[in-house]
């Protein structure tokens, strides 16, 4: 209900409930202004209306972290720090306390299948948007120190090294909602010159 309790939750909650709030809200919030990338940031600014510190969890950009432990440590040091500097504890209005929770994702296939780089610009261009979410956000996630998309993945593996997948690599995702995200990757497939993409 206030920052300070959020604080304490953040501290203690398990990783799941961490990744599920900093990673899983552009799935989420795919249709909302994206001026705050993370759950975290979206609650200060709407609940608690602390732009202050809504903006300094927004620039947080957990695929920056080394692990979740790291971000929590960050977060943590935040919110205490911001907390040090007020007057008195924000408290959230009744109704819009912020809710620890986490998920599970489960992957499903989607029956389309790409054999050139042609097929895969234009599967990109209308696969759904969880799709996207989990070929270029999860797939960043799925083994230690691979920052790599699966996008990259299969054009490296097929073609070596190539400027789509170096753009792609280049891209600051995060920052991003997926239409905007879908229309990024979509603008570099297309800038690539034809014997680039093959």
């Amino acid at each position: 209900a206030n920052l300070r309790e959020f604080l304490d939750h953040v501290r203690d909650v398990p990783v799941e409930v961490l990744h599920h709030h900093l990673y899983g809200s552009a799935l989420r919030r795919r249709f909302r202004v994206w001026d705050h990338p993370n759950d975290f940031a979206q609650w200060v600014a709407e609940s608690l209306e602390d732009h202050v510190l809504s903006e300094k969890l927004a620039a947080l950009d957990p695929y920056a972290n080394e692990d979740l432990e790291r971000a929590r440590e960050t977060i943590s040091d935040l919110v205490e720090d911001h907390l040090d500097e007020q007057p008195f504890v924000p408290f959230a209005r009744p109704g819009a306390e912020f809710h620890f929770s986490s998920a599970l994702s489960l992957a499903l296939p989607s029956g389309r299948l790409v054999d050139t780089v042609e097929d895969m610009r234009n599967s990109i261009a209308v696969v759904p948007l969880s799709s996207l979410y989990y070929h270029f956000h999860e797939a960043r996630l799925r083994g230690p120190g691979d920052d790599h998309d699966d996008f990259s993945r299969w054009l490296d593996g097929q073609f070596g090294d190539n400027d789509v997948s170096r753009a792609l690599g280049r891209l600051d995702f995060y920052f991003f909602s997926l239409e905007d995200l879908r229309k990024r990757i979509v603008e570099i497939f297309d800038a690539a010159r034809p014997g680039d993409r093959s």
